[in-house]
């Protein structure tokens, strides 16, 4: 243990928390004193005054209240002392098992046993900003076009083990001026603003013509053949119109003699001309109706294919340099149909500038801002449009654009936005579409579609049926892989397999494509339990799992072929679920070895949300222990570490989780030796409990699924919400998991029990810092 807030200070409570202080344990006095007396005796050497072993002290008496707001501390010294951690085997006397029993049903008591109806709230997230992944799926999803402009964002700060909760998504004048580029970037992708009014040329090089057949040669910017054939190029203009054909063109050999060659359009003969050669050659204009983005130019003649005649006496034409300019006068855009469905309408003699910029920027606005918008915010955008073309004299397309500019750095675009209760009001339900906002952006990480916007306008989601049919349907789609990547890779800590680095002088098979390998089984695995709607108790148990052949391998998995992923059976194998994967096995393990303390920690952690506290000050790490440790066995290493008493009480814990993986090695492989000796994976917990190698040890895991299935909803429902848990949410915790038991702990279950919790559905008032 090693928390420096460990150390009791007096907290005011308000009318409520006292009120469920008295309900929990009844008189306040008793509480305090049991716990004190139990300190008194058993921890006082170690946590008094003077000794402040890992900055831990408990020298002062304690409150329920303060257990309950210190309540992550708290927990960890109830399972501490509960598994009988603490104090360490060399203290004497002992506290006897009546005085654990009650100190630790004290501490359940206070921890677990409140009232729910006396503290209930929703909470109040702090506002959410999007962060990179959730700004470049909305981009993508507003404009339907394929740019992750985030990409070039600062990072975002992690809080709570996610990258969306509220509380730590600043904004920065770097990310401020990130956003301004980002908007030009992507108006300039959805938005044609060139000016046809304003001619333009588009030039084909000599070289780039293409013959019909092998006998050409490029003289002095000219592409001659040398015999009859065709010379082409495909001319592609930005709009439907008039434009002006301008190029060069030469006879050979030099005579007075004129060489007819035609002029053609997608085939059709436009004109027939002459060329002679006199020096020089000759400049020909030709005005043309290009009708399409892109038609074929030729120009074909029928010289002397006499293969007799001398090759300086054969007839040949040359074309150089070929412009395309225009268009002339009129003119018909051809725009792309993301332009054309952003900008609808467009002033004309029916129609006012005002008229169409509000037609433009109300459907925008609203699923821009993920709401209904007032006429007074489509009025300020409007006049904003408006302006930009009277006063800065922009075209239509380029007022437009700067307006859809303004629109993507506008708060109510890069930030979801809630409205607080009123003042006389401790919460509010959140409108339809804030709920259906928070419902995309868990399970999407993106704004709604149109059935959310439909079924939001019409007031239907707060109708509990029709949220779990959209639950459903989300996660069916694609775009639930959203919740795969962001959610998933978060909580199973996936992301930092990016930075794991294993000696290949060591591990010889490892590579960068098997780590991206060892990423795609786990997210498959997680997403087949997901869309099929299996039990949440798969992740720790399934036996199936999904490999390449080049995992397959990895694995010693047999009939297993190509680079496609398919699902294979784990029966008759040492592995189990997400715990095994060769992912998590390889982020838990150091570069030149095994892991178990991290393993352990992971699994502490991850699992059953028994996160222990980091490590002490100038205790060192197994990797920067002296040279005479090194020598040890990792066995023998980690017990030289529980020597110390500060380190004992989290590795006596940690460790035998650790070894209980000690078959595979530091990239997930099975092995049965390790540098020659045989590889020890057994095992005693806390308690008495002995197991031997990975199936033993998750079977003893399984004895704590009710902690894990705990430990996965608080991490979801943190998730879901953007903030913190805090000791109110154990309410709808415990809702949530009553609900799932009903559904057989269907992952639909999990989702639907958050979304439909109180602290998903409603936002209260700030709380006090």
């Amino acid at each position: 243990m090693s928390n420096k807030s460990f150390i009791c200070v007096s907290l005011a409570l308000s009318a409520a928390m006292s009120s469920m202080q008295q309900h929990c344990v009844g008189a306040e006095d008793g509480f305090t004193e049991t716990l004190t007396n139990y300190f008194n005796n058993y921890c006082i050497d170690c946590h008094g005054a003077d000794d402040q072993m890992a900055g831990v002290a408990v020298n002062e008496g304690v409150s329920a209240g303060q257990v309950l707001e210190q309540r992550k501390l708290w927990q960890r010294v109830l399972k501490i002392v509960r598994v009988g951690a603490m104090p360490p085997d060399e203290i004497e006397p002992r506290p006897t098992e009546d005085e654990n029993t009650q100190v630790t049903s004290l501490l359940e008591d206070a921890l677990f046993n409140f009232d729910c109806q006396q503290v209930a709230r929703p909470g109040s997230p702090v506002i959410q900003r999007l962060n990179r992944v959730e700004y470049n799926n909305t981009i993508q999803d507003l404009f339907g076009i394929n740019l992750t402009p985030a990409d070039d964002f600062p990072s975002d700060d992690v809080g709570e083990g996610f990258d969306n909760i509220g509380g730590v998504l600043s904004m920065s004048p770097l990310l401020l001026e990130k956003y301004v580029a980002a908007a030009e970037q992507i108006t300039a992708e959805v938005i044609d603003t060139t000016d046809y009014s304003v001619r333009q040329s588009f030039v084909t090089e000599s070289t780039a013509l293409k013959p019909t057949h092998d006998q050409f040669e490029d003289v002095q910017g000219l592409r001659f053949l040398t015999r009859a054939g065709e010379l082409s190029f495909e001319a592609k203009v930005p709009a439907r119109g008039t434009y002006e054909l301008i190029f060069d063109a030469s006879a050979m050999p030099r005579s007075d003699d004129e060489m007819e060659f035609e002029l053609k359009l997608n085939g059709e003969t436009v004109k027939i001309y002459a060329a002679r050669h006199r020096g020089q050659p000759k400049k020909f204009r030709k005005k043309v109706e290009l009708t399409e983005k892109s038609q074929r130019v030729s120009f074909e003649f029928y010289g002397s294919d006499d293969e007799d005649a001398e090759e300086e006496k054969r007839s040949r034409l040359g074309i150089g340099r070929v412009i395309v300019r225009g268009p002339i006068g009129k003119s018909e855009p051809f725009y792309s149909d993301r332009h054309r469905q952003l900008i609808t309408s467009a002033p004309s003699g029916d129609t006012t500038p005002k008229q169409a910029a509000v037609e433009v920027m109300a459907p925008l606005l609203r699923r821009a801002f993920r709401r209904p918008v007032s006429e007074d915010e489509v009025n300020r955008y409007r006049d904003l449009t408006v302006m930009m073309l009277s006063e800065r004299q922009m075209t239509w397309e380029q007022a437009v654009a700067a307006t859809v500019q303004a629109i993507l750095v506008s708060p109510d675009f890069l930030f979801r936005i809630e409205a607080m209760p009123a003042e006389s009001e401790s919460e509010r339900t959140l409108s339809d579409h804030e709920l259906a906002t928070r419902l995309s952006y868990f399970l999407w990480s993106s704004m709604p579609d149109e059935e959310l916007f439909r079924l939001a306008d019409e007031g239907q989601l707060q109708n509990t049926e029709v949220i779990s049919q959209q639950i459903r349907r989300m996660i069916a789609g694609d775009r639930s892989q959203a919740l795969v990547d962001n959610f998933a890779a978060q909580w199973l800590n996936l992301r930092l397999l990016e930075g794991a680095q294993p000696d290949t002088r060591v591990f010889n098979t490892f590579s960068d494509v098997l780590r991206q390998d060892m990423l795609t089984e786990t997210a498959s695995v997680f997403r087949k339990i997901m869309v099929d709607d299996q039990s949440i108790d798969e992740l720790l148990t399934g036996q199936f799992t999904f490999v390449n052949e080049r995992l397959a391998r990895h694995y010693g998995l047999k009939g297993v072929q190509g680079e496609e992923f398919v699902e294979v059976s784990l029966k008759d194998t040492p592995r189990r679920g997400v715990l095994t994967h060769a992912s998590v096995l390889t982020l838990t393990s150091y570069p030149r070895r095994t892991s178990p303390v991290q393993r352990g920690k992971w699994i502490l952690e991850n699992l059953f949300g028994d996160a222990p506290p980091p490590p002490p000050p100038n205790v060192p790490e197994l990797e920067a222990a002296d040279e005479d440790t090194l020598k040890l066995s990792i066995r023998e290493q980690m017990a030289v570490h529980r020597t110390n008493p500060v380190c004992a009480s989290c590795h006596q814990v940690m460790d035998p989780l650790g070894m209980g993986l000690e078959n595979f090695d530091g990239v997930g492989r099975w092995r049965e030796e390790d540098f020659g000796k045989p590889v020890d994976a057994s095992g005693e917990l806390p308690g008495g409990t002995e197991f031997s190698g990975p199936v033993e040890l998750i079977d003893i895991l399984l004895d704590r699924k009710d902690d894990f299935r705990r430990t996965l909803t608080m991490k979801m429902l943190t998730y879901a919400t953007g903030r913190g848990l805090e000791y109110y949410d154990q309410c709808v915790v415990d809702e949530c998991l009553q609900h799932m038991k009903q559904n057989d702990y269907r992952f639909s279950s999990l989702v639907e029990s958050i979304v439909l919790s109180d602290a998903f559905r409603k936002r209260g008032q700030p709380e006090n810092p």
